[in-house]
C-alpha cells in the first residue's frame, strides 16, 4: 500500500521538475490505483481523492472579447459502500439575463478491475440532469454508472464563461482525504482579482511568475461605397503581461465536522477570487468591487427586492384585513406577522430575491423565504410601522467577510422593526416559533440592513433558550422510582418539542419518550402547544424500574434521570475553528427524591461550581438532604454563543468535568 501511494506522489512531484505538465491525465488510470484497499493515513476513509486538478485561463476571442476557460479533472478511489456518494457530482452554471456559462465538455468514467483487466463504464447522456437552483444558477447533476467497492471514478469537464467576475474558486480540502490538489490560473494584466486563501493547510507549491503574451486584433473590412471594393483587413498585435499562478496541497486530511459549528465550508482550505477592477489599454478603470453603500443602493432599487417592498400596492387590502380592530403598534405588528404566517407556507427554499409577482405567491399559498419575509416587510411598512429587510448568510451558507463587499455572501433575507430604539428581528417562515425568535439557521453573526440612504451592518443577538426538568419521585425498598416529572421548555427547546409533537402526534410522542427512557408512563399532559409566546409544559406520571442498582443492603443511584451529559461533545484535543452554539442556553435540573424508611444516605457527591472567564459558562451542582428527602440541583448556563479557538481547551475541559461530575452516584444504605 505504501509503495502504491509513494509511486503516485512521486509521479505527481516529478511533474514539478518537468515542464509543469498537468499532474493527472484523464483516462490514464493504473491497475495499482484499482488495487488500493485503504489509505493508511486514514483507514476510516470511505474514499480518497487521488488527484483534483483545475486550471483557469482568461482568453480573448475576436468579436466576443474576454472569457474565462475552466478545466477540471478529478480522480477518486472508492473503498466502501459509504463512499458511493462520491459518484454523484454537480456542476454549477452561472447565468445572468440572456447570457450564461457553457459546459463545453463533460466526460465521466467508472473503472473496475475484473479478472485482472480494467473495465470502463462511461457516463451516458440520459444520466445527466439539469435543475434550476435560482435565477442566476443552474446545476448540472449526474451519477456515474457501476460504482462499487474498489472502483476508481474520473470526471473531466470544461466550462466557458463570459463573466470574468465569476472566476472559478478552488477547494483544496473536502470531507475525504485528498492526495494531491492543484489549481492554476492565467490572468492578463488587465484584470485585478483579490485572492482570498482560507484554511489551515500549508501549500506545498505556491508559484507566481509573469509571461509575455499577445493577442491579434483584426479590423472588420469595410466596403468602398463608390467602387464596391472590400478593404483589406488590418491586423494589430497587442502585447501584454500575463501572471501565472500555481497552488498545490498534498496529503490534505479529511475535514471532520465537530459539534457546534457552521458549515464546514467556512473552515476548509480553499481559494476564492473576487474581481476588483478591469483596465483595458487606453481606457479608464472599471471598478467591480463595489462598496457596501453601492450594494445597499442596488438591493434597494432591485425590482425583486426593494421593488417588492415598496410596490405590491395590492397588499394594502391584506394589511387592513390583518390589523382590523388593532390599536397599538405592538398589536398591529403581531397581527401582520401571524397573518403572513397563516397566508403563506414556506417551501423550504432559501432566497434573498422574491418572486416579483406576490399575487401569484399568495394564490399558490406557498413561497420562498424571500417571498414571505419581503412580503412581511412590505405589509409592515404599509401599516406605517418602521420596518426594513435585512440580508444575512445562513449557518449552512457560511460566515460573512464584512471587509469584502460582495453580494454573493448573502443567501437569505429577514425583517427588522424598530422597537423602543432597538432592532427586533422577524422571520415568518417557521410556524412553530414566536415572533421574537429567529430560526436557528439565521443565527450567523451580523446582518446587512437595506434602506434608501442608510443601509448598514447590524448585530443579530440571539435569544437565550431555557429548559428545565423538575422531578418529584419516591423510592421504594425494591428499587423502583414513582412520581411526577415536569418539563418546561422555551425558545428553541420549545420549538423542537412542538415540531416533534406535531410530526408524531401525542400517542407516538409519549411512546417514544418512554421507550428511550425505559419508563412506564401512566398519564401525560401538555400545555401551551399552540401558545407560541409561552413555554411548553409536559407533565408525566411515571414509574422507573431499572435505574437503581441493588447490592445487598446498598442502593446506588445516579441522580440524573434525564438530561445527563454522558460524553464530552468535544472529542478533538485541538480544534482549529470556533465553537458556535448559535445562541445562549440554560438547562436546569431539579430532582426531589423521597427515601424509604430505614434507608439512609451513606455518601453524597460533593457540591461543584465551574465557571469560565467572564462568566462565559457556568455549572452549579449540589445534593442536599433534609430528613428522608434528597434534593438535587444542577444548572448549566452557556452565556455566549461563540467561543474562539483559543477558548476551546478550557471549554473542552469544562465539559470533561461535567461528564465526570454527572457520573457520580448517590450511595444509600439500609439501617
Amino acid at each position: 500500500m505504501l509503495k502504491i501511494l509513494s509511486a503516485i506522489l512521486l509521479l505527481m512531484y516529478s511533474f514539478q521538475l518537468q515542464a509543469q505538465k498537468p499532474p493527472v491525465k484523464f483516462g490514464d488510470v493504473s491497475i495499482e490505483e484499482l488495487k488500493m484497499k485503504r489509505y493508511d493515513n486514514d483507514t476510516t476513509a470511505s474514499a480518497i481523492v487521488l488527484c483534483d486538478y483545475g486550471e483557469s485561463r482568461i482568453e480573448y476571442q475576436q468579436g466576443k472579447g474576454f472569457s474565462v476557460k475552466f478545466e477540471r479533472v478529478r480522480r477518486v478511489k472508492i473503498f466502501s459502500k459509504e463512499g458511493y456518494v462520491w459518484g454523484n457530482f454537480s456542476i454549477p452554471i452561472y447565468k445572468s439575463g440572456t447570457n450564461e456559462e457553457d459546459l463545453t465538455t463533460l466526460k465521466a468514467i467508472t473503472y473496475n478491475l475484473e479478472n485482472g483487466k480494467i473495465v470502463e463504464s462511461k457516463l451516458k447522456n440520459d444520466a445527466i440532469f439539469t435543475e434550476e437552483a435560482d435565477k442566476n444558477t443552474k446545476i448540472v447533476k449526474f451519477a456515474l454508472p457501476n460504482v462499487k467497492e474498489g472502483s476508481v471514478i474520473e470526471i473531466l469537464y470544461k466550462v466557458s464563461s463570459p463573466f470574468t467576475f465569476n472566476f472559478q474558486d478552488w477547494d483544496f480540502q473536502t470531507t475525504i482525504p485528498i492526495l494531491w490538489s492543484e489549481y492554476r490560473a492565467h490572468i492578463p494584466e488587465y484584470f485585478d482579482y483579490k485572492k482570498l486563501m482560507q484554511g489551515y493547510l500549508a501549500t506545498f507549491i505556491n508559484e507566481v511568475k509573469t509571461e509575455d503574451k499577445f493577442i491579434t486584433l483584426q479590423s472588420k473590412p469595410a466596403i468602398d461605397l463608390v467602387t464596391g471594393v472590400r478593404e483589406v483587413a488590418v491586423y494589430e498585435k497587442v502585447e501584454f503581461l500575463e501572471t501565472y499562478y500555481r497552488w498545490a496541497v498534498k496529503d490534505a486530511p479529511a475535514f471532520r465536522e465537530e459539534p457546534h459549528m457552521t458549515t464546514y465550508r467556512d473552515y476548509i482550505s480553499s481559494l476564492n477570487f473576487e474581481l476588483n477592477s478591469i483596465q483595458m489599454p487606453d481606457s479608464p478603470i472599471d471598478t467591480y468591487n463595489a462598496s457596501w453603500e453601492d450594494l445597499n443602493h442596488d438591493y434597494d432599487k432591485n425590482s425583486s427586492f426593494g421593488g417588492v417592498v415598496k410596490g405590491s400596492s395590492f397588499l394594502k387590502d391584506h394589511v387592513e384585513k390583518a390589523i382590523a380592530g388593532k390599536r397599538s403598534e405592538a398589536e398591529k405588528i403581531g397581527a401582520i406577522y401571524d397573518y403572513v404566517k397563516s397566508l403563506i407556507v414556506w417551501d423550504g427554499e432559501y432566497r434573498k430575491y422574491s418572486d416579483e409577482n406576490l399575487k401569484r405567491v399568495i394564490e399558490n399559498k406557498k413561497g420562498s423565504s424571500a417571498d414571505i419575509n419581503l412580503m412581511l416587510v412590505s405589509m409592515l411598512q404599509k401599516a406605517d410601522i418602521t420596518a426594513y429587510p435585512v440580508l444575512i448568510s445562513t449557518r449552512n451558507h457560511g460566515f460573512i467577510r464584512m471587509d469584502n463587499p460582495v453580494s454573493s455572501q448573502f443567501n437569505y433575507v429577514i425583517a427588522a422593526i424598530v422597537k423602543e430604539g432597538k432592532y427586533q428581528f422577524l422571520d415568518a417562515t417557521e410556524r412553530s416559533l414566536p415572533i421574537n425568535i429567529l430560526p436557528e439557521r439565521c443565527l450567523n453573526g451580523n446582518g446587512f440592513l437595506v434602506a434608501e440612504g442608510k443601509g448598514g451592518w447590524i448585530k443579530i443577538n440571539p435569544v437565550k433558550s431555557k429548559s428545565s426538568a423538575n422531578i418529584d419521585l419516591t423510592l421504594t425498598t425494591t428499587g423502583e422510582l414513582k412520581g411526577k416529572i415536569l418539563f418546561i421548555n422555551d425558545g428553541y427547546y420549545a420549538q423542537n418539542v412542538r415540531n416533534k409533537f406535531t410530526e408524531k402526534g401525542k400517542e407516538e410522542y409519549v411512546k417514544e419518550l418512554a421507550s428511550n427512557k425505559l419508563w412506564e408512563i401512566s398519564s401525560s399532559s401538555f400545555e401551551n402547544m399552540e401558545k407560541l409566546q409561552e413555554a411548553v409544559n409536559e407533565t408525566y406520571e411515571i414509574q422507573i424500574n431499572e435505574h437503581i442498582q441493588l447490592s445487598g443492603d446498598h442502593m446506588y443511584i445516579n441522580p440524573f434521570l434525564v438530561n445527563r451529559i454522558n460524553e464530552n461533545p468535544f472529542h478533538l484535543e485541538n480544534r482549529l475553528y470556533p465553537v458556535d452554539f448559535g445562541s445562549p442556553e440554560e438547562k436546569v435540573y431539579i430532582a426531589r427524591i423521597v427515601l424509604p424508611e430505614d434507608w439512609i444516605v451513606e455518601e453524597l457527591p460533593k457540591p461543584k461550581i465551574l465557571v469560565l472567564p467572564a462568566n462565559a459558562t457556568k455549572y452549579v451542582y449540589s445534593v442536599t438532604q433534609n430528613a428522608n428527602v434528597i434534593l438535587v440541583t444542577c444548572i448549566l448556563s452557556i452565556n455566549k454563543a461563540l467561543f474562539t479557538q483559543e477558548e476551546y481547551s478550557s471549554l473542552r475541559n469544562f465539559y470533561a468535568m461535567i461528564v465526570a461530575n454527572q457520573a457520580e452516584q448517590l450511595v444509600l444504605k439500609k439501617r
